[in-house]
């Protein structure tokens, strides 16, 4: 005897399989998905562009996150690519959060999903660099307490893009490039920089780079209508001090990629980024590519005297050929540092008179008239036209204080040596190409630090999250190829992980 009512049970069963096997009429398809779509439009019709986003986000986080896991290198790559080569003022403005520019999309995408990338496994978070991070940290707290003195919507949202982006940037570049083969980035770091010297070769021939004629104008009321109320240093595509440093960072890559290449390509795109940097006429980058060079070659005194040598013997012979060209009049004119000679000496008074704090994050250009008693009468100037003080440590001390301005060093010095011993370590271990990224990325710090003598390269959004980047790189690249590393999600190549599976 059966079981009461199973079979009826079983029967019905048997239709609800039949009807979810069933297709339904395409009328029906239809008319369904025409209701979803009406209903959907009227969700999007009340709540307007807020609406997009609660739909778009969460799944272009996805989308990117599974990039992410499966293409870090190729994304970190074109993150970089974006920063370098997308024009500053191309964004997108919406009601719903401040404006999104163009050139952050893809690090802010990456931040936004770096987190579950590891929550989730796909990654392998690298410890050891706990003092690291409080140094970090602890520069980022110093910097920040000179709001409690001055601020403004500008200096806030410069700080936020320079410092705080930056620092979250260092920070995910090191973790990526520990867990991922980040040599390839120099081919990036040298097609950026060698698009921006194409760029500014063809404005120079093409459209006369305006700092060639016109005295720059640093921070107006032009210039922020310009950056739409959002204080970004460059008034067009890139100011030309930043341009110039922005180059001047891939150099050492173009450099050491020629040096382990000498193929034509190679030869030519050091030429091309030559010339940028010398018709861009920045004299900082100049400046920071010159000690850099004596920096890199400080073991081999003839290749040292060749290229003090060399530099000297080309700059009389540039001197002789173009001295009544607009270009080495400009270069030659003593009245830009006579200039910068009287700032620097403002921004020393100011500093004195507010010693721990400052005057608050690009408050300078606020309070520094009140500290100029005299004009110099060797330099004949209008104190209201220049309005900084073109020194990135007498910035930092005049609107952050002795606080601040030890933040500063300490940071730099912390981030430098830690370089240093990472690159000597591969050295030692007979990691040469390893060791040589790292060299690079310690050369850019350098030159970025030298050209800061001569400018507020701090205040450059563009050129100070790239140095953030290279050091993030470099430091990545060191914790992954170091030897004795245990995680194999850090070996960098089949090579290394033979000569350990060797020794075991």
């Amino acid at each position: 005897m059966g079981v009461p009512g199973f079979g009826r049970r079983e029967k019905s069963l048997a239709n609800v399989e039949a009807f979810r096997d069933k297709p339904l009429p395409l009328p029906v398809t239809i008319a369904l998905w025409a209701v979803a779509a009406a209903l959907l439009g009227m969700m999007l019709a009340l709540t307007g562009v807020a609406g997009l986003f609660v739909l778009g986000t969460p799944a272009l986080l996805i989308l990117f996150a599974a990039c992410a896991a499966r293409f870090p290198a190729f994304l970190m790559g074109a993150s970089i690519v974006l920063l370098g080569l997308f024009p500053f003022s191309w964004g997108w403005q919406s009601d719903v959060v401040p404006k999104l520019f163009g050139d952050e999309t893809l690090l802010l995408l990456y931040l936004a999903v770096f987190p579950f990338l590891y929550l989730t496994g796909k990654r392998s978070w690298q410890p050891g660099f706990r003092r690291f991070y409080l140094v970090l940290a602890v520069f980022l707290c110093l910097q920040a307490l000179s709001f409690a003195v001055g601020s403004d919507l500008i200096a806030l949202r410069n700080f936020f893009e320079t410092y705080v982006l930056g620092a979250l940037l260092l920070v995910l570049f090191l973790q990526e490039a520990a867990n991922s083969d980040a040599r390839v980035l120099g081919k990036v770091v040298i097609g950026v920089t060698v698009g921006i010297a194409i760029l500014s070769i063809l404005e120079r021939i093409f459209l006369r780079n305006p700092v060639m004629e016109n005295e720059p104008n640093y921070i107006s009321p032009e210039l922020a209508r310009v950056a739409e109320g959002v204080y970004r240093p460059y008034a067009t595509f890139f100011y030309p001090s930043e341009a110039g440093s922005f180059m001047g960072l891939g150099v050492p890559f173009a450099v050491s990629s020629w040096l382990k290449r000498r193929s034509l390509w190679s030869t030519l795109w050091l030429l091309i980024l030559a010339g940028g940097i010398i018709v861009n006429a920045t004299r900082g980058a100049w400046l920071g590519l010159l000690v850099a060079g004596v920096l890199a070659l400080w073991s081999s005194r003839l290749l040292l005297a060749a290229l003090i040598s060399s530099s000297a013997l080309a700059g009389w012979l540039g001197y002789f050929l173009l001295k009544d060209t607009a270009f080495m009049q400009r270069v030659m004119d003593p009245q830009d540092l006579l200039i910068r000679f009287e700032m620097w000496k403002v921004a020393a008074k100011v500093f004195l008179a507010h010693p721990f704090l400052g005057v608050g994050h690009m408050q300078f250009a606020q309070v520094y008239l009140d500290f100029v008693h005299e004009v110099s009468d060797i330099a004949h100037f209008d104190f209201g036209e220049i309005i900084v003080a073109d020194n990135l440590f007498l910035t930092t001390a005049a609107e952050h204080g002795l606080l601040g301005l030890a933040a500063l060093v300490v940071f730099l010095l912390f981030a430098a040596l830690l370089l240093r011993r990472f690159r000597r370590l591969l050295e030692r271990s007979g990691r040469i190409e390893q060791a040589g990224f790292i060299r690079c990325c310690e050369l850019a710090l350098v030159i970025y630090v030298v050209s800061g003598c001569l400018a507020d390269v701090h205040l450059f959004t563009k050129l100070t999250k790239f140095v953030f980047v290279l050091i993030g790189l470099g430091l990545g690249v060191g914790v992954r190829s170091r030897p004795g590393s245990r995680n194999p999600a850090l070996l960098p190549d089949e090579t290394f992980s033979r000569e350990h599976s060797g020794q075991r």
